[in-house]
């Protein structure tokens, strides 16, 4: 029915339509992606401020500030910087929700609704936990 790079087809009364311009990315590349607390905040920076790119340098700061109490002690910017580029950067950019360049440090956030859609989900739940 769907391979791992997802469909950009829908079934709409028999017949196929494709979807213009839009990808859904494969269930489990989302759940992937949005399993790591970094990789969700880098995702809600880019949803939230409706900003297309930003340097790695910009998200190693957001991640910093963003780190979970339970996620442990703190890291150097420069831990931060090598956690992304050689992790979460490469898992978003596999899962096509970013384009990283990792020469210039440049990301690029594609957008995807389905990941979006799982974000808000995964974001409620979380701020029901933090006030619960």
């Amino acid at each position: 029915m769907s391979d791992e790079r997802g469909t950009t087809s829908t079934e709409v009364v028999g017949e196929s339509v494709e979807s213009v311009g839009e990808s859904r990315p494969f269930i489990d590349s989302v759940l992937t992606v949005l399993a790591d607390w970094h990789r969700r905040e880098i995702c809600k920076f880019f949803v939230e401020t409706d900003a297309e790119t930003a340097t790695v340098e910009e998200l190693a700061m957001l991640v910093a500030g963003c780190r979970p109490a339970t996620a442990g002690g703190e890291q150097s910017h420069e831990a931060v910087v090598a956690e992304l580029t050689e992790t979460h950067l490469p898992c978003l950019a596999a899962s096509g929700v970013v384009d990283y360049d990792s020469r210039s440090g440049r990301v690029r956030y594609w957008g995807q609704p389905t990941l979006e859609k799982w974000l808000e989900h995964i974001s409620a739940v979380d701020q029901r936990q933090d006030c619960g």
